[in-house]
């Protein structure tokens, strides 16, 4: 009788313990399925930024061989109103929101670069890029 009980208290100890593993993985998947929405939008978003690398990357690689000299209003000028104008121009697919702090870097990169004493205005924060992925010495004057 004492083993059967033991068996029993077992048996018991397990269906409670499989009863809690199912309820949280049925809470996991439920809290999943919201996300499944989310990662949607995500996906074909993601579907036109491909589309669009073609410009973005123009850009970007323009932007890292030949920015690094000119202060930040000649890069806006030379990024926003010459290279975006000649791509749209050309009809070459790019980004009408595009940013090089977006593009180039991510905000884990940008926020270590602050805590090692880097400004975060736009500037400094291409300068950073600059340093950090131009092929060549980078030549970057920050009064």
């Amino acid at each position: 009788m004492k083993v059967q009980q033991d068996e029993l208290d077992d048996l018991t100890a397990k269906s409670n313990e499989m009863t809690r593993k199912l309820t949280a993985a049925s809470q996991l998947i439920t809290g999943l399925g919201s996300e499944q929405v989310r990662w949607g939008e995500d996906q074909k978003l993601i579907e036109i930024d491909k589309i669009k690398l073609v410009g973005d990357c123009l850009t970007a690689s323009a932007f890292l061989s030949y920015c690094g000299p000119f202060n930040s209003v000649l890069r806006q000028k030379m990024i926003f109103e010459t290279w975006k104008a000649d791509l749209i121009e050309k009809e070459l697919p790019n980004k009408e929101d595009f940013s090089l702090a977006t593009f180039l870097t991510n905000e884990v990169e940008v926020a270590k670069w602050a805590s090692e004493g880097l400004p975060s205005d736009e500037l400094s924060v291409q300068n950073g890029i600059l340093t950090q992925y131009a092929s060549r010495w980078p030549l970057c004057i920050d009064p």
